[in-house]
Formats: C-alpha cells, structure tokens, sequence
C-alpha cells in the first residue's frame, strides 16, 4: 500500500458519461465565495518581504467580508506566505514568511496556523495559494531538482527558462519526471504535515500549464497525464485543487484537460457550448479578464460569474463599498443561477438568451427574467439569497428611484406575503428588521443609489 501513488492514473476523466466530477469535490464550490489574500512579495535585493497585509489585517478582511456576505461559506487563499513572500523560492513549500509572524507568537508558522484557524469563526476556510510548475535557484531545493533532472531542458540540455518573478528567473519543471521520482508526493506530504491542508480540503495551485520537456525526451501529454496523478493524489488525502485557468494546452481545438477534477478556476473561460453541455457543479469560476475567446467576454451575464477580489482589496484603500456593490450585483447572481439547471441557449440577430429551469431566463445584458418577471435589470435586483436558505432574497438598487416587481408571479409567493426587511450594507445586514408586504403579489421600494435591503419571508 505504501507504493500505492504510483498506480495512480494519469487517464482524463470523461465528464460526459455523468456530468458529475470523478469524485465528489470536499467543497461545493457551486455555493462558496473564493477569493485571495495578497500578502507578501520579495524585496528586490532578494533578503527580504514587502508585506501588503499583515495576517491581522487579513483577518479583518476576512471579517468584513463574512459581515457583508451574511455568513455565506467562503474560502480565502493566501498568497505571499512562504518565505520572502510571492513566488518566492519554488519549488519549495517548507518555510513561513518570516515578515508575517505575529509579536505574540512563537514562529511565523504559529500565525499561519492562527488566522487558519480563526477563520473558521467566520464561516472561512483559509488556504493557501502554491506553485508546482516554477523553480528557482535561489530555492533550498534547487540542487536537488538539477541533480536529479527534474528541470525541462531545451533540444540542447539547457535548462527550460519560464518567466521572471519576483525579480528571479524561473525555470520549468517536469511533471512526468518529479512525479515518477516521488519528489513530488515529497512536496505534497511534507506540506500537509506542515500545515492543516487537510482539515482545509482545499488548496490553489498556480501555473498547472503543461509543456513537453524535450531534453529528457517527455511529451506535453505526458506532461499532461502526470498533472492528473497529482490532483488525483491531492483529491486521496482529502484535498480539491482549485487553479487559475482551465487548461486546453496543445490542440488546435479548444479541450480542458482537468473538467472534473478541478472544481473551480480563479479566472475562468468557457464557449457558450461549454456552459450548456457542463453543469455548475462539475466546473465553475470567477471574472476573466483576459481570455477573451468568441462570445465568452459575455458568458459571465449569462451564466454568472464570481468577482475577483484580490486586486480590488490590495489596490483600493477603502475598498468595501466597491466590493459590497459588485457582491450584490454579481456573486448574489452567480450563486442564484449555480442552482438551476441549463436548459437551451437561444443565438440570433438580437444577441444570445439562455433559458434555465423554474422559468428563469438571462440576457447578454445582464437581465434576468422569472417566469417573464424582470428579477434583475441595469438598475435593480430581487434576488434569491440562496445561501441563507429557502425565503431569503436581497433587494438592490443601483441607481436611487421607485421600483416595482411581482414577486407573487416570480416567485410563486403569497399576493399578501409578509416580510421582515432589513438594511443590507457593507457592515452586513442590520439587526432591525421592519415590516413589508406584497400587495396584490407586487413589491414597492424606495431606494437610495448602492441600498439593498435583506428580506425574509414571514411564515
């Protein structure tokens, strides 16, 4: 048993017998808001951290943002926190940051295990954002991996360079080659001994790209089918792999390489025809940026999407406005559609509709209908709050006026049904609640520009 990994397979899963992931993902991603931390980069004389924020202030992010969330299930990766921070010194995992030890405690390693687990306080996983694919030569590890040819290297043996970060030159490592050599699962156990990844069951790893490493004669598929091994082995001790992108290396016709053993991309891309043909459930993910591929700039108003907050906390001092408006505007509409089932996609002159179960139907313009009701236009929405359960829904509008909407029709509500309504803001939902009620199935509301309120269906 102890050899049992390397029986592990490297075959793709064929997502498409099941429409489900090869094994049930320890997450549902379909449900949880994932976000990263950016804490820490590598000064540029390379004997030292610029620290963004501190594990403190990174608990306080965490906090505000399960107070603006109403205590929806979330899980935030850390990035910055081995040695000098950011892609510091792969293909090692085994040192803390030292700039991110807390005065009260003994090691850089015990504040990592502290904010671990004070997250879970607030409804948060904290994990932590690796690399399997880079090396560096200033990595206590880099020895070993030249010595034992764990570098690619070009038709001439020179080392295959990757791009430059953290103001060192990377270089690329075979995944074939670790992973037969064991140095690989050498990396993965000694991490989770380290730190709790387990009890996480969660991890994001960056840069899964795939290449062929020509000098020691191993091909992109092989590449390839080793990367699978890997998750395949995460996914043994408990652990899903989240990663930036999905990966179609290598073919001239768009293929994902990991559609079901990947639960979600950081910045996720998929056709129209993926969308249809696969559900939330099997692979979802967050705004893209930067594929922009046929119709997919759109996708994210068809089908929903989770908006990136990692650069929007680092780079705005006072960023929870900004990100309580995009919150509602966005994830509250991701999660809604994540729950529904895709039905048919209509293409023609006047643009692209897709039609989900219970009667909903989206729009290219971000418009969401329910059984022909406008639930969410440019200006508005009326939501379900779906992760607080059945009867909950979030009214929000961003532009100030009068709104009107039959929930009663949208619904299926009581024409009478009462509420107790609450004030919904970036210091989370109010404890005062005051009474509203539909009349003759229609809701009224006055609101402010960037108000919402919390309503919950009374019995």
């Amino acid at each position: 048993m102890e050899d049992s990994w390397k029986n592990i397979s490297g075959e793709e899963y064929d997502w498409r017998k099941t429409l489900k992931p090869e094994r049930p993902y320890i997450h549902d991603y379909t449900k949880t808001l994932v976000y990263k931390l950016y804490l820490a980069n590598a000064l540029e004389t390379l004997d030292g951290s610029e620290v963004h924020m501190t594990l403190e202030e990174a608990l306080e992010a965490i906090r505000s943002i399960d107070r603006m969330t109403s205590g929806m299930p979330k899980i935030a990766y850390l990035v910055g926190w081995q040695y000098y921070g950011h892609d510091s010194k792969y293909p090692a995992w085994g040192e803390a940051n030292e700039a991110l030890k807390r005065k009260e405690d003994a090691t850089a390693l015990d504040s990592l295990l502290w904010i671990m687990e004070e997250g879970f306080k607030y409804n948060t996983t904290v994990s932590f954002h690796i690399n399997i694919r880079d090396a560096y030569p200033n990595s206590p590890l880099w020895e070993t991996y030249v010595e034992n040819g764990l570098i690619a290297a070009d038709e001439n043996g020179e080392l295959e360079k990757g791009v430059v970060y953290g103001y060192v030159q990377s270089y690329i490592i075979d995944t074939k080659r670790e992973w037969e050599s064991g140095y690989l699962k050498k990396r993965i156990d000694g991490f989770c001994r380290m730190l709790p990844i387990q009890r996480a069951g969660t991890i994001h790893i960056d840069a899964m790209h795939c290449t062929a490493d020509p000098g020691h004669g191993v091909t992109q598929a092989e590449n390839q089918q080793a990367r699978a091994k890997a998750l395949r082995y995460w996914r043994d001790l408990g652990i899903d792999v989240t990663s930036e992108f999905m990966y179609f290396e290598g073919e001239r016709e768009r293929h994902d390489q990991l559609v079901g053993l990947q639960p979600f991309a950081y910045h996720f891309t998929q056709t129209l025809e993926n969308y249809m043909a696969r559900p939330a459930s099997l692979i979802c993910g967050g705004y893209n940026p930067i594929y922009e591929e046929e119709n997919n700039r759109k996708m994210g108003a068809l089908f929903g999407d989770s908006f990136v907050i990692e650069d929007l906390i680092r780079n705005v001092k006072d960023w929870k406005p900004a990100f309580f408006r995009s919150f509602c505007l966005t994830d509250v509409r991701f999660f809604y559609l994540n729950r529904l089932e895709r039905k048919v996609a209509e293409v023609d002159k006047d643009g692209i509709r897709v039609r989900f179960s219970d009667g909903v139907v989206t729009a290219l313009d971000g418009s969401i209908t329910k059984n022909g009701v406008p639930v969410q236009t440019e200006d508005f929405l009326a939501l379900p709050a779906v992760w607080r359960g059945e009867g909950s829904y979030v009214i929000y509008a961003d532009r100030a006026g009068e709104y009107a909407i039959d929930m009663s029709r949208a619904y299926g509500l009581p024409t009478d049904q009462a509420f107790a309504a609450a004030d919904y803001t970036k210091d989370g939902v109010a404890e005062a609640k005051r009474p509203m009620a539909l009349k003759d199935g229609i809701l009224r509301v006055t609101l402010a520009e960037g108000q919402a309120l919390m309503a919950d269906v009374l019995s």
